[in-house]
């Protein structure tokens, strides 16, 4: 199965940037598996590149790229940037296994330059020399590949059922998990959990999978949630964009998290408000992760966004509490981090274009214990670094804090 995995990773999405031409170039960059890039232009050894910015409203921004570089291993290429920086807080992510796993490349290996009179930034990365390409991206990725990994290592006779939510606009199967209690008879409630409303998003999903591997894990944790809880996910609520490397971000007319509406856009978003309404009365919990702004002030830390109802605002505000005392893990949280609603950019003007998970949470399950919307940094959590592991760490924080949270209700 893991020697599948990486062979798929290698080769989904494969979109050479000029057929025929491309093979007699000594570099070569297409976007790859789950790839968004534009080569601007390629000379040499030195190629400019822009993030793809296909299907964002207009006027709009976003950051997320992704490329394949294909080069002998003898030199470096500089991979330039030129107008905005869509480089984060530790510089790229790298891959050398086909997007199986990554490594930042480091903060301090970017330049700020002038390319063509304007602003821009490069670095320069090597292909390994025992393979000729490398996967380079904004942050890691977290595609179906990687969930099909996890999947695998799990015990056949774990509280685990993969079911399918819905079918997306392009015919792809939507992912649903069930973990913990899945008896009826015994089970306290249920936990929704979704990832991927934007589907640039990955590392929220790598801590979605820390929280399923907590449900499931031979220890007093998962004997807890398995006792108590069903725990509900999707972890890909923008599959499409996850596999075809969209940021997802401000999607036009209006992206996933702005879909929650009388007449939803989206089949995924239409398929789990069916799925809420009819588990109603069992929610006893939900949360839907993120991932923030590119750098800056809120963006490098850990959060939840605050709620416009004081109810379940002070809710989120004890959870959040229960999670800066339970935490184990590498990924800082401290009890004020809340934005509250009318602060910086969580105010309503931000929700204009349609209703978001957790406003349609609120308003479908209004006697949960929880309704919370997270953002984990893609990179740097107050100087600690984001990684795979470290974000799977704090979603096992997620589950400890939300058991105790749901035992004090």
């Amino acid at each position: 199965m893991l020697a599948f995995m990486r062979v798929f990773c290698c080769v989904a999405g494969c979109l050479p940037v000029a057929a025929g031409a491309a093979a007699a170039q000594e570099v070569q960059v297409d976007p790859g598996p789950g790839g968004n890039i534009v080569v601007q232009h390629l000379d040499g050894r030195t190629v400019v590149v822009a993030p793809d910015q296909r299907d964002i409203q207009q006027g709009q921004w976003w950051f997320y790229w992704s490329l394949r570089l294909r080069a002998s291993a003898d030199a470096p290429v500089t991979i330039v940037f030129s107008d905005q920086n869509p480089l984060g807080t530790r510089g790229p992510a790298t891959s050398r296994d086909g997007g199986l796993t990554w490594q930042w490349l480091g903060a301090d290996r970017v330049r700020a330059l002038r390319h063509e009179g304007r602003p821009a930034w490069s670095f320069e990365v090597c292909v390994p020399e025992d393979g000729r390409e490398l996967l380079v991206a904004y942050c890691p990725h977290y595609r179906e590949c990687h969930l099909r990994a996890w999947l695998a290592r799990q015990s056949p006779d774990a509280p685990l059922r993969v079911e399918e939510l819905c079918r997306s606009r392009q015919g792809r199967s939507v992912e649903l998990l069930r973990a913990g209690c899945l008896e009826r008879e015994r089970c306290r409630g249920v936990v929704l959990l979704t990832s991927r409303h934007h589907a640039c998003e990955a590392m929220a999903t790598y801590a979605l999978e820390g929280f399923l591997s907590a449900v499931l894990a031979d220890d007093a944790l998962g004997r807890r949630w398995r006792e108590n809880w069903e725990v509900v996910a999707v972890p890909f609520m923008d599959k499409d964009g996850v596999e075809n490397g969209d940021s997802g971000k401000n999607r036009a007319p209006h992206d996933h998290n702005r879909d929650y509406n009388d007449q939803p856009l989206y089949p995924e978003v239409a398929a789990w408000i069916k799925l809420g309404v009819s588990l109603q009365d069992r929610v006893v919990a939900t949360m839907d992760l993120h991932c923030p702004w590119i750098r800056g002030q809120w963006n490098d830390l850990a959060y939840f966004v605050g709620p416009r109802d004081e109810g379940f605002w002070n809710k989120e505000q004890r959870y959040a509490a229960t999670l800066a005392r339970v935490r184990t893990g590498p990924i800082p949280f401290l009890e004020q981090d809340c934005l509250a609603f009318g602060t910086a950019w969580n105010t309503g003007g931000n929700f204009a274009q349609g209703r978001s998970c957790s406003a349609w949470s609120i308003d479908t399950f209004p006697n949960a214990a929880l309704v919370a919307s997270l953002e984990l940094p893609y990179a740097d959590s107050r100087g600690v670094e984001v990684t795979a592991d470290s974000a799977r760490a704090f979603g096992r924080d997620l589950a400890q804090a939300l058991a105790e949270h749901l035992d004090q209700k």
